[in-house]
C-alpha cells in the first residue's frame, strides 16, 4: 500500500539556532491511532542531533501503512464445514434467490471459489457419515491456503450435554489442530426452544464459551458471534432455520469473513471475536 506520508523538515541557522521540525501525516482514517512523537526538547541544537530525529521516520511510515477496511476479504478460496444447518447454505432452489447462495455472498466480499460440505446430523466426532473431523482432514490438503469457515458445534453441543467423553474443549481442538497457520473463521452456535432440551440454550452456550477460550489459543481463529445475531422467528424447529434466515446467515457469515480476515491481511485475524 502506498505509505502516505507528508513531510517538511526545515532546518535553519543549524549549529547555534534549534532545528525546526514538521511532519503532516495522512493515514487512513481506520487505521490504529500512530503514537505520539517524542518530546524534541532534549535534542542537542547542534546538528548532531538531526540523525536520531530521521531515524523516526521509517517507524512512522510502517505504522501508517495499516490496511483500510473495504468490506473484502483477502481470501480467494473458502471450505466451509457444517452440519444440517449449511445443507441448504449453497442450493440457489432452497434459498430466495440464486444471489442468496454462499458461493454468491463469498463472492460478493471477494472469495473466488466455495466449497460447502455439509451432512445432516453431522458433529465434530461422531455422528452419521463423515464427522467434521475427518472431513477437515479429508479436504485439507486439495484446500491448499483456502481460508476455513467451520459452521459446527450444534449436535456437539447435544452430545456433550448428553455426557459424551468428548467435551466442547477437545472437540474444537480436534478441528483447529489441523488448520495451524490457515485463516479460520467459526460462528458461534444458536437454537431457540428446540423440542429436546440437549440443544436448548444453555447447551449452546456451552460450546460458545469454549469458542471463545479457543479464539485465546489459537491466533488464527476469529469467532464471529452469529448466536447473538440469530432471533427466535428466523427458526423453523428451534434448530434450523427459515429460507430467508439461511440468506441472512449467509451474508453475514460473508461479511464477517471479510472483517475478520480484509484484504491486504493474512492468516491472523483483525480481532479474535465477531459481534454478531
Amino acid at each position: 500500500m502506498t505509505k502516505l506520508l507528508r513531510t517538511n523538515l526545515r532546518a535553519a541557522s543549524i549549529g547555534a539556532a534549534s532545528i525546526g521540525l514538521a511532519v503532516t501525516l495522512s493515514v487512513p482514517a481506520s487505521a490504529a491511532a500512530l503514537p505520539a512523537l517524542p518530546d524534541l526538547s532534549s535534542l542537542s541544537n547542534s546538528s548532531a542531533g538531526l540523525p536520531s530525529v530521521l531515524e523516526l521516520i521509517p517507524d512512522l511510515l510502517d505504522r501508517a501503512t495499516i490496511p483500510k477496511p473495504d468490506g473484502r476479504t483477502h481470501c480467494t478460496k473458502v471450505v466451509q464445514i457444517g452440519d444440517s444447518t449449511s445443507v441448504s447454505a449453497d442450493s440457489a432452489t432452497a434459498l430466495p434467490s440464486a444471489n442468496d447462495t454462499a458461493t454468491a455472498q463469498y463472492g460478493r466480499v471477494g472469495v473466488g471459489a466455495v466449497t460447502v460440505d455439509a451432512l445432516s446430523g453431522r458433529a465434530i466426532v461422531g455422528g452419521p457419515g463423515v464427522d467434521a473431523e475427518h472431513a477437515v482432514a479429508a479436504r485439507s490438503t486439495a484446500a491448499g491456503d483456502a481460508c476455513w469457515v467451520i459452521a459446527m458445534g450444534v449436535n456437539d453441543a447435544g452430545a456433550v450435554n448428553g455426557g459424551s467423553s468428548v467435551g466442547a474443549d477437545e472437540r474444537i481442538d480436534r478441528i483447529m489442530k489441523q488448520l495451524t497457520g490457515r485463516a479460520v473463521l467459526w460462528p458461534t452456535i444458536a437454537s431457540s426452544n428446540p423440542s429436546n432440551p440437549a440443544f436448548g440454550t444453555a447447551s449452546m452456550k456451552v460450546f460458545n464459551d469454549a469458542l471463545r477460550r479457543a479464539s485465546a489459543r489459537y491466533p488464527n481463529l476469529a469467532v464471529y458471534d452469529w448466536a447473538a445475531a440469530a432471533r427466535p422467528e428466523m427458526f423453523t424447529d428451534g434448530i434450523h432455520y427459515t429460507a430467508a434466515a439461511y440468506a441472512d446467515r449467509n451474508r453475514r457469515f460473508a461479511d464477517a469473513l471479510a472483517a475478520a480476515y480484509p484484504t491486504g491481511g493474512g492468516a491472523t485475524p483483525t480481532r479474535a471475536w465477531i459481534a454478531g
